[in-house]
């Protein structure tokens, strides 16, 4: 058995038919008929009937469906870990959160890249919890992630952070403060970065827990839309610190919170694999560069 044959199964069951599944994979319906043929003779045991309505699936159709996926993730992950383990020496996978890479300056990670020619050193940047999802499948070694994860199987340290901001436009009652608390934007419009993003997690959870109910009017993908809807005064933005560097402030201000909000960089790797030499190299070499 193998992950192909699964997903072909998979589609079958959830199209009910082979030449819509076949369509939806981009092979032959008589190709696929043999795949699942061949499925079904490995495991001695039916997964469907032809009735007038398509592919209905058996009582053990219906048992290996719910069994599939986990499976698929299984072997998948083995795959990874395997590939992993026999590159070990060769290749460094990092994937870094999206905004990582305005405190964690790029070229600390390709100098590392320079040190080692031997070392086929990979980057990419991802949504925070995909940085996380390719961590534990052995598709990344090292990811740079917003916030601390507490996960049993990863191990993970503080690299760099900066605090959490509200961005006020002139003319704001807030704009003339030093700082702002969370209470003081109680029916406040407010914009954030969408449900993607770490930060509009933790400033939410703040929230709930001083009993306030943010009033967000909108939600964006990028810092540039969160800057361009506060100076076209939308609402208030919450942002990090960094936005200073990246944006004109001409008319604008980012004002720190009281309660000490903030955006925090991690390095993350997994437990099993810190003893890996190349891991365990890039590990040393950010402690040395930099250092808590």
């Amino acid at each position: 058995m193998n992950t192909k044959i699964l997903k072909c199964f998979q589609a079958v069951y959830e199209e009910k038919s082979l030449g819509k599944a076949a369509r939806r994979l981009y092979i032959t319906p008589q190709g696929l008929s043999k795949n699942i043929r061949q499925l079904e003779e490995e495991l001695g045991a039916s997964l469907f009937f032809r009735t007038a309505q398509g592919m209905e699936p058996t009582e053990g159709g219906r048992f290996l469906y719910e069994k599939s996926e986990r499976v698929i993730q299984e072997m998948e992950e083995i795959e990874h870990e395997l590939r992993q383990l026999e590159q070990r020496k060769e290749r460094l996978r990092i994937g870094c959160a999206n905004g990582v890479l305005n405190l964690l300056p790029l070229s600390v990670i390709l100098a590392f890249g320079k040190e080692h020619p031997g070392l086929r050193l990979e980057w990419r940047e991802y949504p925070n919890h995909q940085v996380k999802e390719k961590l534990l499948s052995s598709e990344i070694e090292y990811g740079f992630i917003v916030g601390d994860w507490k996960e049993e199987k990863v191990e993970t340290r503080r690299i760099t952070g900066c605090r959490l901001c509200l961005m006020a436009y002139k003319g704001h009652p807030l704009y003339g403060k030093e700082k702002v608390c969370l209470a003081e934007l109680e029916g406040e419009p407010l914009l954030l970065m969408n449900e993607s993003f770490r930060l509009y997690h933790d400033f939410t959870a703040c929230c709930a827990l001083k009993g306030i109910a943010p009033n967000i009017v909108a939600k964006t993908a990028d810092g540039a839309g969160l800057y361009r809807l506060c100076s076209q005064k939308v609402g208030l933005a919450v942002a990090p610190e960094f936005f200073c560097e990246e944006f004109q402030m001409e008319g604008m201000k980012l004002l720190p919170f009281e309660e000490g909000l903030k955006w925090e960089v991690y390095g993350a790797s997994r437990r099993e694999t810190m003893e890996y030499e190349n891991i365990r190299m890039f590990a040393a070499y950010l402690r040395k560069k930099l250092p808590r």
